[in-house]
């Protein structure tokens, strides 16, 4: 069955200019500070974030990738590992590229995760609405932690 995704007026999240950033959980932990971004082709994980998630480094893959930003500039990856994701009822096995940079993002979870999610995302609604077999679920803006930068990133799941 085919169920259209629609933004509605009432959605829209007025005066701002922001990326859409959001809080899931990935692996045990809830991420906070989550860049979705349709530009980005590689769902990427900063370093430091990993490292506070206290991921077995037995599970990362020296596997070294070169990124092309958008103005050309490069950026040589440390590896990659893939985690699980629980997005509304949606369990995904993510593959993310590790970056070792300051970012004031943990992730970016660019269209590899968006189209495995079959997601729409909508930075003027501030908003990402995908299928689900129990109906159109949505994912809303973390607006709290897109405008704060200097909390911890993480939360350890109990």
């Amino acid at each position: 069955m085919d169920i259209p995704i629609m933004f509605e007026e009432s959605d829209v999240v007025e005066g701002h200019h922001d990326g859409l950033v959001i809080s899931l959980p990935v692996g045990n932990c809830m991420i906070k500070k989550i860049l979705v971004d349709n530009g980005s082709s590689a769902n990427i994980i900063m370093l430091d974030t990993l490292k506070h998630m206290n991921i077995d480094e037995k599970n990362i893959i020296n596997n070294s990738t070169i990124l092309v930003g958008f103005s050309g500039e490069t950026k040589k990856t440390s590896g990659e590992i893939t985690l699980a994701n629980f997005a509304k009822g949606i369990n995904l096995q993510v593959k993310f590229l590790m970056i070792n940079k300051l970012s004031s993002n943990n992730m970016i979870l660019g269209r590899p995760w968006i189209h495995e999610m079959k997601s729409i995302t909508s930075t003027y609604h501030q908003v990402i609405k995908f299928p689900t077999r129990w109906g159109i679920q949505e994912i809303r803006r973390d607006p709290k932690e897109a405008k704060n930068v200097t909390r911890s990133p993480l939360k350890q799941l109990q």
